[in-house]
């Protein structure tokens, strides 16, 4: 069992490869991982979990343009891991949510006060009271965890079907007690600095750009079909630019990840098999490391696996 890691201190990183590092984080996870891919329903699972991601985020401004893919997902952990924190610590403060993205990479101080100011107008961090009055303490709303609560759904949905922490961290979702401990194992590995594309380099063409990565969900989901995707369905489901979309896509096109299919009626972009294989082993990864936050989250919370 992991104890609860403070927010702002990371955990020591392992000398060595990214794999060295992620070993000494997570034992066992790479080999858990090439187990779910052996599966001969994982393409399929894997196939359904970015249909329904892909879906969840559509449409949603502020998910889709604020941040690049990479670092929206760490600073919402971070926002919630700081949100649980309980007294006497600081909790979550701008300063404090500069500082921390600052260190670990993820974007600029004046980055993170445009995605506070727009949560603010959107309702999903607001002011609270703090016993010392010199601090501006934030809260995340109801309304911010039950969007982060619709995303993880989604996973542990997918992740029911190939193991059981998937049924046992939807049974919990509700639980504050959990989602703390399950947000803070989520967000240990960035901490140490782990990233997703030490493990899956392709995948940096759609990460580094924001609603990247929702464009390679949405290119991979319909792969199976063999019908192209448009670049306007692509940039409207998204709320980004059709420049912005063609520019991520022209990148992808140049590194063999998808390719362009023209036509008069159905012209567009289909995944490769090199697109594929990259978002099989995201998703991978992704329910890997739910499954592990699931069982922390347990083990914290003292509460029995379903």
């Amino acid at each position: 069992m992991f104890a609860r890691q403070a927010a702002g201190t990371p955990l020591p990183a392992a000398a060595g490869a990214h794999g060295a590092l992620l070993e000494s984080l997570l034992p066992g996870e790479v080999e858990e991982r090439a187990r779910l891919r052996a599966r001969p329903d994982f393409p399929w699972v894997a196939r359904q979990a970015a249909v329904n991601l892909a879906s969840a985020y559509r449409g949603n401004f502020l998910l889709t343009r604020l941040l690049n893919d990479r670092g929206r997902v760490v600073l919402a952990l971070l926002m919630l891991d700081m949100h649980f924190e309980p007294p006497p610590g600081p909790g979550l403060t701008a300063g404090r949510l500069k500082a921390e993205a600052a260190a670990l990479g993820v974007c600029s101080p004046g980055r993170v006060g445009a995605v506070l100011a727009a949560s603010r107008l959107l309702g999903l961090v607001a002011p609270v009271p703090d016993a010392d009055r010199r601090r501006r303490r934030l809260t995340v709303t109801d309304r911010m965890l039950a969007i982060h609560r619709d995303r993880w759904r989604v996973m542990l949905n997918a992740l029911r079907m190939v193991l059981p922490e998937g049924e046992a961290g939807l049974n919990r979702l509700d639980d504050d007690a959990f989602v703390a401990a399950y947000v803070a194992e989520l967000l240990r590995p960035f901490r140490a600095g782990w990233r997703m594309m030490h493990d899956i380099p392709s995948m940096a063409i759609f990460a580094d750009r924001d609603g990247g990565l929702l464009v390679a969900l949405a290119l991979f989901a319909t792969g199976g079909t063999g019908r192209p995707t448009p670049v306007a369905e692509l940039a409207r489901a998204y709320r980004v630019s059709r420049s912005h979309v063609v520019d991520i896509l022209q990148n992808a096109v140049q590194e063999g990840l998808v390719r362009r299919v023209e036509g008069r009626e159905r012209g567009g972009f289909l995944a490769e098999p090199g697109l594929t294989d990259a978002m099989e082993a995201f998703v991978a990864t992704v329910l890997v490391r739910q499954a592990n936050a699931v069982r922390h989250a347990l083990a914290v919370t003292g509460a029995a696996a379903d």
